[in-house]
């Protein structure tokens, strides 16, 4: 008989959750193992996740509470993105951003943003590519 499993609540648990100084986000994983996990990260309002990409694998969303916007783009010549059109997120929209994609998740409110991601656990470590600059607003 296997072991009955362990129910952890997210919402709790991100009251634990210590700030990501890398990407600029209160993060936590909720479950997983040493190859994946599910997350959960609160956006204070006004800010923006540090623009960054992964080589290995893809990210899950799942916007819990809050609005924001999600600007994804490529890495063009002299590592500078090539920015794709951003979309308005809210409370109940989902999205997954692909190995390779830049991604910088922005807080437009005036609460905080509430996300969970699954993702591969080297995301939120060696898998983690910062890339400088703002993103231009592309209407």
């Amino acid at each position: 008989m296997s072991a009955p499993p362990v129910v952890t609540n997210f919402i709790e648990y991100l009251k634990t959750a210590q700030m990501d100084p890398a990407v600029g986000i209160r993060i936590i994983k909720v479950t997983g193992d040493d190859h994946m996990g599910l997350y959960v990260a609160e956006l204070k309002p006004h800010c923006s996740v540090t623009a960054h990409y992964h080589k290995n694998g893809s990210e899950i969303y799942q916007i819990v509470r809050g609005e924001g916007t999600i600007h994804t783009g490529l890495l063009s010549g002299n590592d500078s993105a090539a920015w794709n059109r951003s979309a308005d997120l809210r409370s109940g929209d989902c999205f997954t951003v692909k190995e390779g994609v830049i991604h910088q998740l922005e807080n437009t409110g005036s609460e905080s943003t509430v996300a969970c991601f699954v993702c591969p656990a080297a995301h939120i470590g060696d898998d983690r590519f910062i890339v400088r600059g703002s993103v231009p607003k592309i209407p």
